[in-house]
């Protein structure tokens, strides 16, 4: 503060005034030390203040929501872990108890033979050199190692572990199609080499897409991927007799088979709408989700496995209603609806598929 003559603002003394260079307004010398205790308050005031914004920052920072998710996703995949662990020991313990019970019989029946010959007094070089010879094999075949492998399923986040014999995926023939869509019925417009379509009416209209691919034997998926779906989903999936495609098509025809949204199947103009008795729940299905499609013409089947749920879906199909070669069917229904046609993955993420997914069938 500066020397000054004017007077007081609070008291109207005009002795010993000073003037604050901060508000500007004159005081004097005992309102001067009130005015300087009022602002060493304010200044108090907000430190306080700031102590209390810091507080909330910093406990803000540690208690932000996605931290409980981030735990909730922790303790599941911890879990996933054990089990897998836990399972992947009993299987491989189940493995190894079934390849050692042949053995177990035989050391039993070779064990029964010689007491028995011994108290006959019943032998001779013959039966020796025979009981020789069978513990010679046996003695091999407990030497031979299980034919088994740790497998890593590659398309998980945690890298979870199973047991299973290493000449499974021979045993299990896969044909993965690269399908693209190539007929458009109504206002879809394909993109990326018929590999992506789009709804594209501003109203929520039935549009039809059929696949390139004519499927008439054999065991052939697709996998799809929603890009964009409405809510909630609608989207059909399913197969349709290439004799339909110079006739009306609709999933309420004879000559189709598939899933829709509503929880619906359709087999042959006949909808269900009942996943009590179907097991089918559309709602579990949404953007960003990856589907398996496949078409199994030896068995007269469908099959629809949804990645994020790991469960799969049959609907068998009366080749007497939709005579083979199939073709995938596909329509979309809301605004924007966008499904891509992807690239196959390896041939061991198949088999998963065919031999881990729960199954809910459809006949």
């Amino acid at each position: 503060m500066t020397n000054d003559t004017k007077q007081c603002i609070t008291c109207n003394n005009s002795i010993g005034v000073m003037t604050c260079n901060g508000c500007q307004q004159i005081f004097c010398g005992k309102h001067s030390l009130e005015h300087r205790h009022q602002l060493a308050n304010q200044l108090d005031s907000i430190m306080r203040e700031h102590s209390s914004l810091q507080r909330e920052f910093e406990r803000s920072s540690k208690e932000h929501n996605l931290f409980k998710k981030i735990d909730i996703w922790e303790r599941e995949a911890v879990t996933k872990v054990h089990i897998a662990a836990e399972t992947a020991r009993y299987d491989l313990q189940q493995m190894i108890d079934k390849s050692r019970d042949p053995i177990s019989k035989t050391y039993r029946d070779i064990a029964m033979n010689l007491r028995s010959s011994r108290e006959a007094d019943d032998y001779s070089e013959n039966e020796l050199n025979r009981w020789m010879n069978q513990l010679k094999q046996l003695k091999s075949e407990v030497t031979l190692p299980l034919q088994v492998t740790l497998v890593e399923e590659e398309w998980s986040i945690i890298k979870l572990i199973k047991i299973k014999h290493s000449d499974t995926e021979k045993n299990i023939p896969v044909s993965i199609s690269q399908d693209r869509f190539s007929k458009v019925i109504g206002s879809v417009t394909l993109d990326n080499d018929g590999l992506l379509a789009k709804h594209t009416s501003n109203d929520w209209n039935y549009e039809y897409v059929l696949g390139e691919q004519h499927y008439s034997e054999g065991r052939h998926t697709i996998l799809l991927k929603i890009e964009q779906s409405g809510i909630p989903y609608n989207i059909f999936f399913g197969c349709i007799s290439s004799e339909a495609i110079q006739k009306r098509i609709s999933i309420n025809s004879q000559f189709t088979v598939g899933w829709f949204g509503f929880n619906q199947t359709y087999q042959h103009g006949i909808r269900n709408g009942n996943p009590t008795s179907h097991g089918y729940n559309s709602n579990t299905i949404a953007t960003n989700d990856v589907l398996y499609m496949t078409f199994d013409c030896d068995k007269k089947q469908i099959e629809l496995f949804h990645e994020d749920t790991n469960k799969r879906h049959i609907l068998t199909v009366n080749t007497d209603k939709a005579p083979l070669p199939w073709q995938l069917l596909m329509m979309l229904t809301d605004k924007d609806d966008c499904v891509r046609i992807l690239s196959p993955p390896k041939l061991h993420s198949m088999n998963k598929i065919q031999t881990d997914s729960s199954i809910e069938r459809k006949t």
